[in-house]
């Protein structure tokens, strides 16, 4: 996951509850273990740049 903005914010990282977003390495790098996303939204509401979209699984 990477939101391409130059904000370089982390606010993603540090709001997820189930520590499903982590820090791939320097600058604005990240990845989303989708495992451990609870689907709380807070990650989608912290984002200034609005590069996160929750979407209803699909069965």
């Amino acid at each position: 996951m990477n939101c391409g903005s130059r904000i370089k914010c982390d606010n993603c990282y540090g709001v997820c509850p189930g520590n499903a977003v982590i820090k791939l390495g320097p600058g604005i790098r990240f990845k989303l273990i989708y495992d451990y996303c609870e689907g709380c939204g807070i990650c989608v509401s912290e984002c200034p740049c609005g590069a996160i979209k929750l979407e209803a699984e699909s069965i």
